[in-house]
């Protein structure tokens, strides 16, 4: 039997969301910090971790511990309906590419923290490299799914970009 809908996200789920929004924008600032610091390490120069290189990773596993708690009130609580009923091939476009883009959103948010971590820790160049070259697709999910929120908000007139700022619990 399926579980019904709820009617809107959870304060936990709207909370989460917001908080991982602003640790990855922090983060983006924060990246040049560690970046400089991994490659004196690297390179054999090390110039010593600096405490927005230590901020950086503490953040980092912050976003991941968010992105999990997320994940877990996703499968335990569920996800409002989508805002609309698709009803011309357009609309069934849209809410398709939502929904993928919701997974490769997840993924991204996950992957990130666990690649640079084993960067970090283990000193895996590979698995640096492969987290500071992700940021290019996390921006552009990112871009994607704000710019998706912007048309449903103000062309199509839904309601979805509200259920992100009103708590249904």
């Amino acid at each position: 039997m399926k579980k019904e809908a709820p009617a809107g996200y959870s304060r936990m789920q709207v909370i989460l969301h917001w908080a991982v929004v602003v640790l990855i924008v922090v983060q983006f600032l924060l990246g040049p910090a560690i970046a400089t610091v991994f490659e004196g390490m690297q390179t054999g120069s090390p110039q010593g971790v600096t405490a927005l290189a230590w901020v950086h990773v503490v953040l980092g596993m912050a976003v991941l511990l968010f992105a999990c708690w997320r994940v877990g009130l996703r499968f335990a609580r569920g996800v409002p309906a989508p805002a609309f009923e698709p009803k011309t091939p357009e609309q069934g476009f849209l809410a398709f590419v939502t929904h993928e883009l919701t997974f490769f959103l997840y993924l991204a948010i996950l992957a990130m923290p666990i690649l640079g971590a084993v960067g970090w820790f283990y000193g895996n160049g590979v698995a640096a490299s492969a987290h500071a070259s992700m940021k290019y697709l996390l921006i552009l999910v990112v871009a994607v799914h704000v710019g998706i929120s912007l048309f449903h908000q103000f062309v199509l007139r839904d309601g979805a970009f509200e259920r992100m700022r009103k708590i249904r619990d």
